[in-house]
């Protein structure tokens, strides 16, 4: 018996020496990822370059989906994982505008956008609060004619 345990032993001891012999292979973590950020403008009606506030900057890959607001100079900025994205730019008024950017590890990306109208118009309030301001409208009117009759 001991015999076969030596040799299970030398055995063993012969695996190791390969195994941790063998070359590592260097690869990047999972994790990491790259900088974006940018600028958004928009063609106001007189047409001139104002940077546009609330816009939805978005980057999405199937997997993930990762949104940013520019804010208040019209800027945004986020960190991406590793990985190639479209980046999707969106507001209301404005035609969206799309394109794919690429994140590596410790990448830094300036990506700005430049939006122009969309030609259709938008709406202040909700359809539903329209209808009932051209009721109360109406119903004003009503009533100050009925009230003026009675005066005379």
């Amino acid at each position: 018996m001991r015999p076969v345990l030596g040799a299970l032993a030398v055995g063993l001891v012969l695996v190791m020496l390969v195994l941790g012999s063998r070359p590592t292979i260097a690869q990047a973590p999972p994790w990491g990822g790259g900088y974006v950020q940018g600028w958004v403008y928009g063609f106001d009606m007189y047409d001139e370059l104002v940077p546009l506030v609330w816009v939805n900057v978005t980057a999405s890959n199937g997997d993930y989906r990762f949104v940013a607001a520019t804010g208040a100079n019209g800027s945004y900025e986020m960190f991406l994982p590793v990985g190639t994205y479209n980046l999707t730019v969106s507001a209301p008024g404005y035609k969206s505008y799309s394109r794919t950017i690429a994140v590596s590890n410790g990448s830094a990306s300036t990506v700005n956008v430049y939006l122009y109208e969309s030609g259709v118009p938008v709406l202040e309030f909700p359809a539903q609060a329209i209808s009932l301001l051209m009721i109360l409208g109406v119903a004003a009117v009503l009533l100050t004619k009925k009230a003026t009759k009675r005066r005379s």
